[in-house]
């Protein structure tokens, strides 16, 4: 490789490893604005809501439908993820609806989706990590999910009564067993920041992207979880860092150059920051723009079959919307568990 090319390949890489910080940064930083105005007055926090269901929440619903359609060589488990998961899953929400009421399936939701934002994490930092053979390369993934658990024992130790306007249930889990597993916690982050900085003193940092992308995840999951007392406003903040990066990570991995970067061929930077305005915005818009549209018919959908069905005289509301969320969680899950195998866009969540 000649000292030209070497130069032109080092500049694409600081140039791809700063437009990396700008989004894990710039999430991170919008995440805790939200969290801030939610925190400022009630309206406010409605507002947050609103946002957030309907510009990021349903388009990241409808994000993981399109990458079920990469499962092209499997059609019989596409036929199962698309027409039997939803309605086993929808037998499954009406037992525990009758069972336990709206309560039981705030509490089921809770812990699912903190589960699913934590392996929605993990397996991003999968991808970001570029590591060779470090010392305590497990940690930062242990940590990934010791946040996360600490978070929902400190929310069951402070036993919350409602949640977004619903009565909610957690398992009694004593003070103590919070406060141990924060002092874990605590201890695993404040041993692995060291380690960093001993790396940083020895020579350049490795993998900048990665320990920014695990340092976001902490920040996000102690100040959701722990730090804001809220409930309502704690998962509001965690829900809106998770709903951007998975956006984010969607579209980009069906973007065409990704694809040729991948075989070995360098994008053509040249061109592409000579390409005019908007014919640099028009694959993002029409990306973001086509989940928010059919997010929003699914929303609707949604609320209209649960309000048709309220004489039954269970939540059936909550249930239409669960069944919609809980099966994105499924899919996902089968998505990347799929492409942890060695599929096409590996990535590995697990």
């Amino acid at each position: 490789m000649t000292a030209h090319a070497q130069l032109a390949a080092g500049s694409g890489t600081n140039t791809a490893m700063r437009q990396e910080h700008w989004f894990i940064f710039g999430n991170l930083f919008v995440a805790l604005s939200a969290g801030a105005l939610a925190l400022w007055s009630a309206p406010m926090m409605l507002a947050i809501l609103y946002i957030n269901v309907w510009l990021l929440a349903n388009p990241h619903l409808v994000a993981t439908y399109t990458r079920i359609g990469a499962i092209y060589s499997r059609l019989r488990l596409r036929w199962v993820l698309i027409v039997v998961a939803p309605l086993l899953i929808l037998a499954a929400l009406t037992v525990v609806a009758l069972a336990y009421e709206a309560a039981g399936l705030l509490a089921l939701y809770f812990v699912l989706q903190t589960f699913h934002v934590a392996r929605q994490s993990y397996g991003i930092a999968r991808r970001h990590d570029r590591r060779l053979q470090v010392p305590f390369r497990k940690l930062p993934y242990l940590l990934v999910y010791l946040f996360p658990a600490w978070g929902y024992l400190h929310r069951s130790a402070q036993a919350p009564q409602s949640f977004l306007g619903y009565p909610i249930w957690f398992p009694p889990v004593p003070q103590e067993l919070a406060f141990a597993v924060g002092i874990a916690a605590i201890a695993g982050a404040l041993f692995w920041f060291a380690r960093l900085m001993m790396h940083a003193t020895s020579k350049k940092p490795a993998n900048e992207p990665f320990n920014s992308f695990v340092l976001s995840h902490l920040v996000i999951s102690l100040v959701g979880y722990v730090w804001i007392s809220d409930i309502t406003v704690g998962w509001l903040v965690v829900n809106v860092w998770h709903n951007i990066q998975y956006l984010i990570f969607v579209y980009r991995q069906r973007r065409p150059e990704i694809t040729t970067e991948k075989d070995g061929e360098k994008p053509d930077n040249a061109s592409a920051r000579h390409k005019p305005l908007v014919a640099v915005l028009k694959s993002p818009a029409t990306f973001f723009l086509t989940c928010s549209i059919v997010g929003a018919v699914l929303f609707v959908a949604a609320d209209r079959v649960g309000e048709s069905l309220l004489w039954l005289g269970l939540p059936t509301i909550l249930i239409a919307h669960f069944v919609l969320n809980f099966h994105h969680y499924l899919a996902d899950a089968v998505i990347w568990k799929r492409r942890r195998a060695g599929k096409p866009d590996g990535a590995s969540q697990g």
